[in-house]
């Protein structure tokens, strides 16, 4: 009996420091188990991208202030025009050169190859209607023969802006895919249309000029505002830019009678037209289409110098 239980107990004590060797490695294991799984997520949230906030106090204030402010000098700018103590030419130079500025910077901030592109693009609009605003300051008769070509070829640069601003950032899904595939297209056959379509005695190369910047503004807007893929990923600048070509086309056909080829600047430049009854409109809308196109480059600016700082 002694002896069995000797050997009893050094059985007994033989298996205990197995039961504890086995007992450290198992919590050692369910440490290292919870230090890696404590890795993994640590990983994982580092992995998963953050949006980067956009709408920022600091922004928002000075977003609302360029707004207010620049309505309110709209408004004050036109009232004057309308008493004539002076004309809009320098007015609106001013304007193009602070949208002017805003591409130049969205251009050097940037680091996408699209809006790159496009503020190259919305650089050649402000040249072309720089160039228009200087013509028509030296010579009134020279600007009335080339304002044709350099409004069309102004509305063509703001497509190409519209359309290289939208492509980046925002998903490509099958009816944008549609749109960039028939667009070309459907210019080609609106602009034949509709220059064909005119009396036999009013075409010539002022009105296809006239017609292609008409499309040009039109594709602007419809590139824009019919893709749902851009409301969702970039709703504001979406808004704010697609409201340039809807207002320049409201003016052109609320006075069709005087010259729709130059959609602001052929009526503004000078002082006000005795025979036109939506002077003080076009002078006022025309301010705000530019604030608008400005606050849009300013919403990009502040997008892209967000990401920049997230980076």
């Amino acid at each position: 009996m002694v002896a069995r239980g000797w050997g009893y107990y050094m059985a007994e004590g033989a298996i205990k420091p197995e039961i504890e060797d086995s007992l450290k490695s198992g919590s050692e294991n369910t440490t290292s188990e919870k230090t890696t799984s404590l890795e993994n997520n640590h990983q994982v949230e580092s992995n998963v991208p953050h949006t980067p906030i956009i709408w920022t106090p600091g922004f928002i204030i000075i977003f609302t202030l360029t707004f207010v402010l620049g309505m309110s000098i709209a408004s004050l700018l036109a009232q004057v025009w309308m008493h004539g103590y002076y004309s809009g030419l320098w007015v609106f130079q001013a304007y193009i050169l602070c949208v002017c500025l805003g591409w130049i910077t969205l251009l050097v901030i940037t680091h996408s190859n699209w809006i790159r592109i496009g503020s190259t693009f919305g650089i050649i609009w402000a040249l072309f209607m720089s160039i228009h605003i200087i013509i028509y300051s030296v010579n009134t008769d020279l600007s009335l023969l080339v304002h044709d070509p350099i409004n069309a070829a102004a509305c063509i640069a703001l497509l190409g802006s519209y359309i290289c601003l939208s492509i980046d950032n925002t998903p490509i899904h099958r009816l944008d895919a549609w749109l960039f595939r028939l667009a070309p297209l459907i210019v080609c056959i609106a602009v034949i249309l509709i220059y064909f379509l005119n009396p036999a005695n009013e075409r010539s190369l002022i009105t296809l000029e006239n017609v292609i910047a008409t499309t040009a503004l039109i594709l602007s807007l419809f590139v824009l505002w019919i893709r749902p893929s851009l409301w969702r990923s970039q709703p504001g600048p979406t808004f704010l830019f697609g409201c340039v070509p809807l207002i320049l086309l409201i003016l052109a056909l609320s006075a069709k009678q005087f010259n729709p080829s130059n959609y602001f600047l052929a009526k503004i430049l000078g002082g006000p037209i005795p025979s036109l009854l939506t002077n003080e409109s076009n002078f006022f809308f025309s301010q705000v289409a530019l604030l608008l196109l400005f606050l849009g480059i300013m919403r990009v600016i502040q997008f892209e110098r967000v990401s920049s700082v997230k980076a």
